[in-house]
C-alpha cells in the first residue's frame, strides 16, 4: 500500500498521469478495504486520499497544456472534488493537514470556477494558517497566491 503511494507520487512527478491515477486509485481501494480490518490506521486515510485527489487534479492540469485537441477530463475534477471534501472538515485541528487539504480543494474548485466555494473554504483556512504558523510559512505564502488567484476573479 505504501509502496503503491510512493509510485504514484513517482508518476505523478515524471508525468506519467494516467499511471498515476491507476496506482494511486488502486491504492484508496487497497486501503478503503484494510481501514475496516485495521481501523489505527484511518490516520493515513488522509494521505492516501490526498495523493488520489492530487493525482487526479494533476492530470487534469495536465490535460490543459496539451496539444492534442481532446476535452479536458472535468470529471477528473469531480472525483477529486469529492474526494477532498471529508478531510477537509474532519483536520480541522491539524493545521498542516487543514492547509493542504484546503490548498488542493480550492485548486480544485478554481478549475471549476467555483470561486465563491474556494473563498468560503479559503478564508477561514488562511487566517488559522495566518495565526498559528505566522506570515512567513511556506503554507501562508501559498494561500495567499491562491487568494490572490481567487480575488482575480471577482
Amino acid at each position: 500500500m505504501i509502496e503503491d503511494f510512493d509510485i504514484g507520487s513517482i508518476l505523478n512527478n515524471i508525468e506519467k498521469h494516467q499511471a498515476a491515477i491507476y496506482f494511486s486509485r488502486r491504492n484508496y481501494e487497497k486501503f478503503q478495504v484494510s481501514i475496516i480490518q485495521y481501523p489505527q490506521l484511518n490516520i493515513l486515510r488522509y494521505g492516501v486520499v490526498g495523493k488520489y485527489a492530487q493525482s487526479l487534479y494533476d492530470a487534469f492540469s495536465a490535460s490543459l497544456k496539451s496539444d492534442v485537441g481532446n476535452d479536458p477530463p472535468y470529471h477528473y475534477l469531480e472525483e477529486a472534488e469529492t474526494l477532498m471534501r471529508d478531510p477537509l472538515l474532519e483536520n480541522l485541528d491539524d493545521i498542516d493537514i487543514y492547509g493542504n487539504n484546503a490548498k488542493l480543494l480550492c485548486q480544485i474548485l478554481i478549475a471549476q470556477r467555483k470561486y465563491d466555494e474556494a473563498k468560503q473554504i479559503l478564508s477561514p483556512c488562511l487566517e488559522k494558517v495566518q495565526r498559528v504558523l505566522g506570515d512567513s510559512h511556506d503554507l501562508t505564502t501559498v494561500l495567499l497566491q491562491i487568494e490572490g488567484m481567487i480575488r482575480s476573479h471577482f
